[in-house]
């Protein structure tokens, strides 16, 4: 049976996705912690395919957002709307860590939102920048 694609992953936490390219090859994209955009890096073929003692998981579509969406949140710093909710997600996340307690419901439904909405907000500034966001489908 043949490999369906995009599948996506979390190689120590950092996103990757194995995207089909045109030509029937396949392009492998791992976030940025530097730069929130997606690069090609094939290192992560042999990591992911042939095993090491990584802590790799995978993915559905929703769940690789999230996880792009947090390690966004986690590295990068600026300004404007997109850092404006990174900050809230995080304090949100802090506060419930200094308490600590778990995150309620309604907090775990409100960043699983904003993630979803800074994730539309990043991904429209890296495409009018021409730089490459979240891989999909080639």
């Amino acid at each position: 049976m043949a490999e369906e694609y995009p599948q996506y992953y979390t190689y120590e936490r950092r996103p990757v996705a194995f995207v089909k390219a045109p030509d029937g090859g396949l392009f492998v994209w791992a976030l940025s912690p530097r730069t929130g955009e997606f690069q090609l890096d094939k290192s992560y073929l042999d990591k992911i395919w042939f095993g090491t003692t990584a802590d790799i998981d995978t993915l559905s579509r929703d769940e690789f957002i999230q996880r792009v969406e947090e390690y966004r949140g986690r590295y990068l710093r600026g300004e404007g709307p997109a850092y404006a909710l990174y900050e809230t997600i995080n304090g949100l996340l802090d506060a419930a860590r200094a308490e600590p307690r778990p995150l309620t419901p309604e907090e775990k439904a409100l960043v699983h939102t904003l993630r979803l909405r800074v994730h539309d907000l990043f991904e429209a500034e890296l495409r009018a920048q021409g730089r490459q966001g979240t891989p999909e489908d080639a």
